[in-house]
């Protein structure tokens, strides 16, 4: 897959985590965390983290809680060992 096209989708399925429903955002979640299972070992989508972390402080709750929620699902999903030192900071 052209790495333009790869980015812009993962772009579109990081703002679905805004979308008024909370299952759709919940099932986002998930989505966000089986790819980020994928990448982040291959140090690929490494603003995922910071985005997520910069989005818990969004004035949305909904957003926060979504937010959160990825990054919860991403901690079950990959190793420590995957995440380098500068993604823990």
């Amino acid at each position: 897959m052209p790495g333009d096209f790869k980015e812009q989708i993962k772009q579109a399925i990081l703002y679905s985590l805004a979308t008024p429903s909370s299952v759709v955002r919940g099932q986002v979640a998930v989505l966000i965390s089986t790819i980020a299972r994928i990448e982040i070992p291959r140090k690929e989508w490494l603003e995922l983290i910071p985005n997520l972390c910069s989005n818990s402080g969004n004035e949305s709750i909904d957003i926060r809680n979504a937010s959160l929620q990825t990054l919860e699902y991403i901690c079950e999903e990959i190793s420590p060992d995957d995440i380098n030192a500068e993604l823990k900071n």
